[in-house]
């Protein structure tokens, strides 16, 4: 049972716990190609340690400012992060639907490649609908000690 209920807009409390949120992420489905366009500015979410931590990590791994994901089309995006007050894009991805390596239910999987710089070669994003202007994301990075771990993210679709 989740500490904090959910609202009307699906829009999760920040402070659910990981197992919650890993709980709330199976019931979700897979996002329509039509939810896969414009930009979803992202926000941290799960335990205090995480929402601190997000921020900290994201920009040591090569994305200061993080903002959140623009996409481009149903099969590509692209992070935007926020640079001295300019928005700019930076590591595409490309967005694939099928099985979760995490529970096997659809999903959208948001890989950057083999050519990415360290260590995004190695993450893998997941992302589930959560309402008409909201996606609830799961990275996962595929390293020793990370694996099978998942670190879950919001998305909020902006006009």
């Amino acid at each position: 049972m989740p500490s904090e209920p959910l609202s009307a807009h699906a829009a999760v409390p920040a402070s659910l716990s990981l197992n919650e949120l890993r709980r709330l992420f199976q019931d979700l489905s897979a996002p329509a190609p039509a939810m896969r366009a414009g930009f979803y500015q992202a926000r941290f979410i799960g335990p205090w340690w995480l929402r601190w931590s997000g921020p900290v990590g994201v920009a040591l791994g090569g994305l200061p400012g993080w903002q959140g994901k623009r996409f481009l089309s149903p099969d590509r995006a692209t992070n935007v992060l926020a640079r001295r007050g300019v928005r700019t894009e930076c590591l595409h991805m490309h967005c694939s639907e099928g099985p979760s390596p995490m529970d096997g239910r659809p999903s959208v999987l948001l890989h950057y490649g083999a050519q990415a710089p360290r260590p995004w070669r190695w993450v893998r994003d997941e992302l589930r609908t959560l309402d008409a202007s909201h996606l609830l994301g799961m990275t996962v990075i595929d390293l020793p000690g990370l694996r099978g771990q998942a670190f879950p993210f919001l998305l909020e679709r902006q006009a």
